[in-house]
């Protein structure tokens, strides 16, 4: 004898076992005509425990507007499963089987579950024990739980169509209006204007942009005054059309989830919403909330949050050097700090740096300074040999745009021997006596040396415009050199230059210094012991580019050790 035929002997026996047996009641909405199903799901469930004395109740677990799809959004489900995976419920008292589950899965997963545990499940409806354990009615079993899950999905569909005649009609549904100073009215399905919220919207508004307010500071003077909205609240309400009368629906559709898969809310591109318009619904003036949109859009670009590469701090911090100090072994950059407690001598230095052949570990910010205003100097010196071979190139050019002289000259004949021909033809036209022919082909003349004459005419212009003044030359190189003497008198290196200036810095084994300048140079500054930083040695050519410079007296750098031998 199965376990369920057992049980079924116990129910028809008044003085038999007690059997321990809990309620299960679920509707999937809470509107008006569901509101009271599972109240009376329960009371048909306890009648029938009053009409049978041995079974002994443990517990009512009711799931009110929930889907049966899953089982991961009903509370009440799982603590249910969790008495009985316990060994504490002989039987499940229920309406239908469709209570407990609306999918295969879930619902061939509890099978499983009441078949381990010697527990079933009663419906109400045809107060049948159902015997889980029973070949012939397991087929039955599996064919009514794909028409509960079947069932489901007919109503997303149902749904999906509903939602597409919304669309088509334009309707509002309450979800449309949840915006503050809306009220939605379920008996009529309508929505109307709530006057005392439209006040404090327009209060909003007004504030905004006529008061230079901004949502932190209406936020606390609504507090002041009893209304409580979060400056994030206030800020969306800036921004909300529906204040205009412009109501969009379809923003977003799902995707059906059941068994263990949840449902999925998908946001949909704005060319995809539709738009309702309401002026009756209108509660702030258009061109208010336009202005508030300009504002707004104002706010967005002066306090937009900065891209990743901007807030690293650590490569583009506020120090002088941030970013810009690497190891050209390991590639490590060199972060700023201090080498006393008082904070008063800044340098930088690298960390975990223990496996790197580079001995170098910090350098000193003063130091860091004179070695970078002595190469800057001794690159813009090298610009008075980039001056002397403009200024012969801009020699070059004027004297070759002087040597057109003659050639305009030639042309400018040419083109009055062309004008000259035009009126000697026009003259023999206007004597008479020709024939057509003569008439024509004297005609056809005249326009081709019309069009020379435009051609020359064009040719001269562009020559002339193209000829340059003798003092072009000395103008230019005046400008050139006053702006390479305003570079060369700076004294301070701030991070401005620094930015503007240098690309990388590079601190090798050997004691030498490698800046690559933003112009592409590579400037490579020898370490010398003379105190002298002025007078320093000449520094052999390294990279890309030769710079005569010497390390400066306070950077001592330890001795480098040696490399390992291989």
């Amino acid at each position: 004898m199965s376990y369920a035929e057992n049980l079924k002997q116990k129910l028809n026996i008044d003085n038999s076992e007690p059997i321990s047996a809990v309620i299960y009641a679920r509707v999937s909405t809470d509107n008006d005509g569901q509101k009271d199903s599972c109240s009376n799901q329960v009371a048909l469930a306890e009648k029938y425990i009053t009409n049978h004395p041995n079974i002994q109740l443990v517990g009512i677990f009711v799931d009110d507007g929930i889907s049966g799809k899953n089982d991961f959004t009903r509370p009440q489900y799982n603590a249910m499963l969790q008495l009985i995976s316990e060994g504490k419920v002989d039987l499940i008292i229920t309406k239908a089987l469709s209570r407990l589950n609306r999918d295969q899965l879930n619902s061939l997963m509890l099978r499983s579950l009441l078949v381990e545990q010697n527990a079933t499940v009663l419906t109400l409806e045809d107060n049948q024990v159902h015997d889980f354990e029973d070949m012939g009615s397991e087929l039955l079993h599996s064919i009514s739980f794909a028409i509960d899950a079947q069932y489901v999905k007919r109503q997303s569909i149902n749904g999906k169509k509903t939602q597409e005649l919304r669309c088509e009609r334009k309707e509002l549904s309450a979800k449309d209006c949840q915006s503050y100073g809306y009220d939605w009215h379920s008996d009529t399905k309508t929505i109307t204007v709530n006057e005392d919220e439209a006040e404090v919207v327009r209060r909003i508004f007004e504030e905004y942009v006529y008061r230079n307010g901004t949502p932190a500071s209406i936020q606390k003077a609504l507090k002041m005054e009893g209304i409580r909205k979060s400056s994030r609240t206030i800020s969306n309400m800036i921004q909300d059309e529906r204040y205009i009368g412009k109501f969009y629906i379809n923003k977003r559709t799902s995707k059906l989830g059941t068994g263990q898969t949840k449902s999925k809310r998908i946001q949909l591109p704005k060319e995809q919403w539709v738009l309702v318009e309401r002026p009756d619904l209108q509660i702030v003036d258009t061109e208010l909330f336009e202005m508030a949109q300009r504002i707004h859009q104002t706010r967005i670009t002066v306090y937009e949050k900065p891209d990743k590469k901007t807030t690293q701090a650590r490569f583009q911090g506020t120090h002088k050097y941030a970013g810009k100090i690497f190891c050209p072994d390991c590639g490590k950059p060199y972060h700023f700090g201090y080498s006393d407690r008082a904070k008063t001598k800044p340098i930088y230095v690298i960390k975990s740096h223990s496996e790197c052949t580079n001995p170098v570990n910090r350098i000193s910010e003063p130091d860091l300074e004179e070695i970078t205003r002595q190469a800057l100097k001794k690159t813009i010196d090298q610009q008075n040999e980039v001056c002397k071979t403009l200024e012969a190139v801009l020699t070059e050019c004027v004297e070759a745009s002087q040597n057109n002289g003659n050639e305009l000259s030639k042309l400018k004949q040419q083109k009055s021997s062309r004008e000259n021909q035009i009126d000697s033809l026009i003259d023999t036209l206007s004597e008479g006596g020709l024939s057509e022919n003569a008439k024509e082909r004297i005609k056809n003349k005249i326009n081709t040396i019309t069009e020379e004459i435009d051609n020359l005419t064009e040719t001269i212009k562009n020559k002339e415009s193209s000829k340059l003044s003798v003092s072009y030359v000395s103008d230019k190189i005046a400008e050139i050199k006053s702006a390479i003497a305003e570079l060369r008198n700076f004294t301070e290196i701030d991070r401005d230059r620094i930015l503007n200036y240098i690309e990388r810095i590079e601190l090798i084994a050997n004691g030498d210094v490698n800046m690559l300048l933003k112009s592409g140079q590579v400037i490579t500054i020898v370490a010398t012991n003379n105190s002298d930083f002025s007078e320093g040695e000449s520094v052999v050519k390294k990279g890309k580019q030769d710079a005569r410079c010497s390390w400066p007296a306070a950077y001592r750098l330890p001795p480098p050790r040696a490399l390992p031998r291989q």
